[in-house]
């Protein structure tokens, strides 16, 4: 005998719909991740380098209003590591 009763068989379009835009959001996610520990490691690698770079500027010690303390290597004497301003 064939069955002709074919309820609950299948995903409902809703399922479908739901697990659908999880995955979006979970890629979303993940891309935001992925920027932000990108830049937080170009950072840290420009720290443990102790290079003033971009966007941060080398000028003298009179011309810079918010100097970054620290021993850089690309530095001259009388020169510091300036933030830039806003």
């Amino acid at each position: 005998m064939l069955h002709t009763n074919r309820l609950g068989q299948g995903l409902p379009i809703s399922t479908i719909i739901i697990a659908l835009l999880g995955l979006v959001v979970l890629i979303i996610l993940i891309v935001l991740v992925q920027t932000q520990i990108t830049k937080t490691s170009k950072g840290l690698k420009n720290v443990s380098e102790n290079v003033c770079s971009p966007p941060n500027t080398v000028k003298s010690m009179t011309d810079c209003d918010d100097i970054i303390f620290g021993s850089f290597t690309n530095l001259q004497p009388g020169q510091v590591c300036c933030r830039p301003t806003k």
